[in-house]
């Protein structure tokens, strides 16, 4: 009897839980199709400098489209140490739908490399993803960099310093390190002008005490602005109000060096948000402007 029960408690059960059979139809006559593809450690660089790794690799998210694709090369920020390239790119997938390539790449950090050899590495990923543009069916002609934090610092000062002999070495020294629009997120593009003398991660990154007056011409080389020119590409800085780490003030000076020196520049403030990427590219209106501003410099 109690077997029976249960039995048929079940197909009561089950009788109750059966849908009704419906034809859905769905009109995708109007949808553009937007696939993305992922090609996961691509060597750009090896051992001949010296490293500390035996190689340098990158990771590339492209739209899966016939049509050559403008790139974004991705730099990771924390304090110019050497982090996991692919944990952000779930944040940068967006941009991949939207029609650009973003590589994001390996580059050396403090412990292995002082300024300017990061820089190196990232006008040097540029060079090889030129290089090897038809490869990956890539528009070579349309490059920009972007970066946070110290990655914003890397990425201004690789698409500011163009084909600069000081900050090209000889890794596909023929194929042109310039670039069509550079993107930060506060960007540490002042140090040394607060605390008391000692070392902090931008002194570990230039390899003396940015802090020290006695440094200050050596400091200031490795200040963004120092290499605005006539021929400086286009550029957006973003900011939050709530920074506690670059503060607005950063980014508004930057910003009015940009403007004085005849940059194509934009400024967004962001309220309410910090020093935090996966925070910022959370705010839609942050990631409309980015594809807007990639859109006009890399495709328009």
């Amino acid at each position: 009897m109690l077997k029976r029960t249960l039995l048929g408690a079940a197909l009561a059960a089950l009788a109750t839980s059966v849908s009704v059979a419906e034809t859905v139809n769905i009109d995708a006559t109007q949808v553009q199709f937007s696939g993305v593809e992922l090609y996961s450690d691509i060597q750009y660089s090896t051992s001949a400098l010296g490293l500390m790794r035996n190689e340098l690799y990158l990771d590339l998210i492209r739209p899966t489209s016939a049509e050559p694709a403008p790139v974004i090369v991705f730099i990771t920020g924390s304090g110019w140490r050497a982090v996991e390239r692919e944990r952000l790119i779930p944040q940068l997938v967006r941009f991949a739908e939207a029609g650009f390539a973003v590589a994001t790449i390996d580059y050396r950090g403090i412990g292995e490399a002082k300024f300017p050899e990061p820089q190196k590495d990232v006008k040097a990923a540029v060079r090889y993803l030129r290089a090897n543009a038809d490869l990956y069916n890539l528009d070579a002609d349309n490059i920009a960099v972007f970066g946070p934090s110290a990655g914003g610092h890397l990425a201004l000062m690789a698409g500011l310093t163009g084909n600069d002999p000081d900050y090209v070495d000889e890794r596909l020294s023929d194929v042109s390190s310039e670039v069509q629009a550079i993107a930060t997120f506060y960007p540490a593009a002042y140090f040394g002008e607060t605390g008391e003398p000692g070392y902090d991660l931008a002194s570990m990154h230039m390899g003396l005490s940015v802090h020290d007056k006695a440094n200050a011409e050596a400091v200031r080389e490795a200040f963004p602005e120092t290499h605005i020119g006539e021929d400086s590409p286009p550029v957006i800085v973003i900011q939050g109000t709530e920074d506690q780490v670059v503060p607005l003030s950063s980014s508004e000076r930057l910003y009015a060096a940009l403007e004085a020196g005849g940059v194509d520049a934009t400024l967004v403030v962001v309220d309410g948000v910090g020093h935090d990427f996966e925070q910022m590219t959370s705010v839609p209106e942050v990631t409309d402007a980015l594809v807007d501003f990639f859109t006009r410099t890399l495709k328009d």
